[in-house]
């Protein structure tokens, strides 16, 4: 695949930079620490950037009246929009303060929120002493970037005063590699310039053209290029999420493909968000538009016996489904009052093809559900081996370990703060299956994604939610239950790897399940040679450092 991307390197970034407690400047809050850095230095950041370096709060502030332990005026119409938007993923990624998750934006070790009752989001609700706002893993302050040189300036300043820096587009992020105590943030979400359709694209350095392709800004939302795709008649691939984005973290303005800093595109391609750049903008392949097959299917479960009856026919189709070209989401319901599902689609083949094998299942068509946010949630995951679907035993197996898994996740009380929330993933349900259809892959090294992927069928992904109240203690117990239950699924498929944006927090082996270690070893060197100073280093990113203060609102485990 042809694919340039205009990326800002770290060639010449200054040496590592030391990471010391420090107290604010600019916004004379209390309760808020940041390094001890001059005003001087503030107001000259601020210049350099066009006015654009704003204060960072967490999104529900104005629905309280004390904030890091300090009385405040609640505001009531800003308190309202929160509320009407706190389950709206776009209303979040519009607000720099907003997190699709909301416990990555909160110290989750010392249990420090500043979130709403997830069950009264709609109804007018004023926070009042002793109840506290913290500003918890939000960035102290961020950038509202426009401009290539508004990154430059960021990362001069970053290297000179040992400002943490991260880089947040839309908030939807599972590990908080967007956000962090103490920290400047750049704000990605704004880059959104016109997207371009360019017939017949030479990415630059090469000399032959690659194909039709489409050009769009690092803000841009998968929404808005799916729109662009359908007004002109082409087909772009890219993630399920309208606030998915494709963002990497770097500093000097470089292009990165296949014909021109290659060992840079390979690395953007796979190998970790917050680690080789920040990605200005990208250009992806343009495919004619295609007639898929979709299947909506959902149904009530209504015991356990059906949850497992479906489980097992999923996997005694998947491989068959894979070689058809099925693709999409499962969600195998968890309790009584559970729905269990599935939505597929495949460019492989007719409609007539498509219906009667599926058919045979006596399945009903329902429409897919929005995506829902607003409560916090730990997450597991294990890239699913197409082999394993291929033999009785194996699939036999994988039946046994989704079960088991899956009660896992469950709560034992209805009145226990960790929650079979149906809102915690996608579909319905506190377990999905991501079908990949691998027989459409080519075995290739051309990126840095795991090999595990070309060989996999399935991406099961397990969430154990918890209630925004949640104490620090049952925060740590819902990481250690997403753990236990993702081992499960290690167990079953122990040779395989994980998909490093929606896996356990808490990966026992993460070089080896993300990329291989030949892979790993590639990309270390590269983030060596291009970030000496692990400027852009994030939880379980290329070469991190455990120790480092960023992360010291993490949750531990046991």
């Amino acid at each position: 695949m042809a694919i340039s991307f205009s990326t800002l390197s770290l060639l010449t970034v200054l040496p590592a930079f030391s990471n010391t407690a420090f107290a604010t400047p600019l916004d004379p809050r209390a309760g808020a620490p940041v390094l001890s850095i001059t005003n001087s230095q503030w107001t000259a950041l601020n210049k350099s950037v066009g006015g654009r370096l704003q204060v960072a709060y967490p999104f529900a502030k104005p629905c309280y009246s004390y904030f890091n332990g300090n009385p405040i005026m609640p505001d009531v119409a800003a308190c309202s929009a929160v509320q009407n938007g706190y389950v709206d993923e776009q209303s979040i990624a519009n607000n720099f303060g907003g997190y699709i998750n909301t416990n990555w934006a909160t110290c989750q070790r010392h249990a420090q929120t500043c979130s709403l009752d997830f069950t009264a989001s709609q109804n007018p609700t004023y926070y009042a002493p002793p109840v506290n706002c913290y500003q918890g893993s939000v960035p102290t302050y961020y950038i509202s970037v426009q401009k290539t040189s508004d990154i430059q300036s960021a990362l001069k300043f970053s290297n000179t005063t040992g400002v943490p820096l991260v880089i947040k587009n839309s908030g939807h992020d599972y590990k908080c590699r967007s956000a962090a105590p103490n920290s400047l943030a750049l704000w990605m979400h704004n880059v959104q310039p016109p997207i371009k359709l360019k017939k017949g694209f030479t990415p630059d350095g090469c000399l032959d053209p690659a194909g039709d392709a489409v050009t769009f800004g690092a803000g841009q939302g998968f929404a808005g290029v799916y729109e662009f795709a359908e007004a002109n008649n082409i087909t772009v691939v890219g993630g399920s999420s309208r606030t998915i984005r494709t963002v990497l973290p770097n500093g000097t303005y470089v292009t990165a493909n296949r014909c021109h800093n290659q060992e840079l595109f390979f690395a953007l391609r796979g190998g970790g968000g917050s680690t080789f750049g920040v990605n200005w903008e990208m250009t992806t392949r343009a495919h004619p538009q295609l007639t898929l097959q979709v299947l909506y299917i959902r149904f009530e479960a209504t015991n356990t016996s059906s949850i497992t009856q479906f489980t097992r026919i999923l996997t005694q189709n998947g491989d068959r489904w894979a070689s058809e070209g099925w693709g999409g989401y499962v969600a195998p319901g968890a309790l009584s009052t559970q729905i269990s599902g599935l939505i597929l689609l495949t460019p492989s083949l007719s409609y007539a093809d498509a219906v009667t094998p599926m058919s045979t299942n006596n399945l009903h068509r329902l429409p897919r559900q929005p995506e829902k946010v607003g409560l916090g949630i730990a997450l597991g995951s294990r890239l699913i081996p197409r082999s394993l679907l291929q033999t009785e035993d194996g699939q036999e197996a994988l039946v046994e370990a989704i079960g088991k898994a899956s009660e896992m996740v469950i709560p034992s009380s209805s009145t226990s703060n960790l929650l079979a929330d149906p809102k915690a993933l996608t579909y319905g349900s506190p377990f999905q299956i991501l079908v990949t259809a691998p027989s459409s892959y080519a075995s290739r090294n051309d990126s840095a994604v795991t090999p595990a992927w070309y060989s996999a069928a399935w991406h099961i992904a397990l969430g154990q939610g918890f209630a925004n109240s949640a104490s620090a203690a049952e925060i740590q117990t819902a990481f250690q239950t997403a753990h236990d239950a993702a081992q499960v699924l290690r167990d079953v498929a122990p040779g395989s790897g994980a998909y490093i944006n929606e896996a356990d927090v808490f990966e026992p082996e993460p070089e080896e399940t993300y990329w291989g270690l030949e892979t790993y070893q590639r990309l270390l060197a590269l983030m060596k040679k291009i970030d000496p100073g692990n400027l852009f280093t994030c939880w379980g990113c290329i070469g991190w450092d455990s120790t480092d203060a960023r992360y010291g609102c993490y949750p531990s485990l046991d």
